[in-house]
């Protein structure tokens, strides 16, 4: 399997160099090779050599950027990014030397990209399901070295809750309503939650009571402009709408997964009734308010 690392290694440096078309085929490469089976390995110290070239290599593709400004590339290099933890153990990334450097530096593409809810909208869902499997590998890692993940996931899970929310601020804003809305999308809106209930319960209390404290401004301007004739301002009605829409949907995906990685079976069920509760409260709102002059 020498050859094939060699070869890895001389594609990923030609990433790097080359300009065109060449990025795209050559991450393409980068994403079949990063596929590569375990049994293909003679012995494991050439399986982790290979994976640390592979780290290597998308290292310095986040450092420097380049390439990443063409959507093409950007999806492609997500899609890299995704198979990290397909074919590799969280153990294994942790015995790269600069596992550390490398971790923060896909929790920073990973923010960015969230930030930039419309040019990565389609290519989020491989940061997330990487962030997703590399959470619910953290019972099963021996030893004393420190995933580090404490500090980045929670970043990243508060970064898609909030991205979300801009997003139907920022769509009215510009008076152009995004035609792609995952709203308005069961499939696309059920790719962009697959992965958030692990993160969200990996820290579930941290991560609960920033839900609630994004549900409870939201439920009173609901209620404010609940009470405001119907003929009121529909667009401001229509944004918080579209804000608690995605609070609900974000809190269902949740709900319907149980996961006990840093939280007792307990707690997970106290901040599970929290977050349903702020749910529930939008019954006698809908029930009193502005839809109820409606009909």
């Amino acid at each position: 399997m020498n050859f094939t690392s060699i070869f890895f290694f001389k594609k990923c440096l030609s990433y790097v160099s080359v300009q065109g078309p060449c990025f795209l085929q050559a991450l393409e490469c980068l994403v079949r090779l990063a596929s590569v089976r375990r049994s293909l390995f003679v012995e494991d110290p050439a399986r982790s050599q290979f994976l640390s070239h592979l780290m290597s290599g998308t290292r310095e593709i986040l450092q420097t950027g380049q390439g990443l400004a063409d959507h093409g590339n950007y999806h492609e290099f997500c899609r890299l990014l995704g198979r990290f933890k397909v074919n590799y153990q969280l153990s294994e990334l942790l015995n790269v030397e600069f596992y550390g450097e490398w971790l923060g530096l896909v929790a920073e593409f990973t923010t960015k990209s969230l930030l930039s809810w419309q040019w990565a909208s389609n290519s989020v869902y491989y940061l997330l399901s990487l962030w997703s499997r590399l959470v619910t590998s953290v019972p099963y890692l021996k030893g004393d070295t420190p995933s580090l993940l404490d500090e980045t996931v929670p970043k990243i899970t508060e970064g898609f809750i909030t991205s979300r929310i801009n997003s139907v601020q920022a769509s009215f804003a510009d008076n152009s309503p995004d035609p792609d809305n995952p709203l308005e999308n069961a499939e696309s809106l059920q790719d962009q939650l697959e992965s958030l209930p692990y993160l969200c319960r990996f820290k579930y209390e941290s991560c609960s009571l920033f839900i609630i404290n994004i549900m409870e401004p939201l439920l009173q301007a609901y209620t404010a402009r609940s009470r405001l004739p119907a003929s009121g301002d529909a667009a401001e009605l229509s944004v918080i709408e579209g804000q608690i829409a995605w609070m609900v949907h974000i809190i269902a995906a949740i709900l319907k997964i149980r996961q006990t990685v840093g939280c007792s079976q307990d707690s997970q069920e106290l901040f599970d009734a929290e977050l349903a509760a702020r749910v529930l409260q939008l019954i006698n709102i809908t029930d009193t308010g502005v839809h109820a002059q409606v009909r």
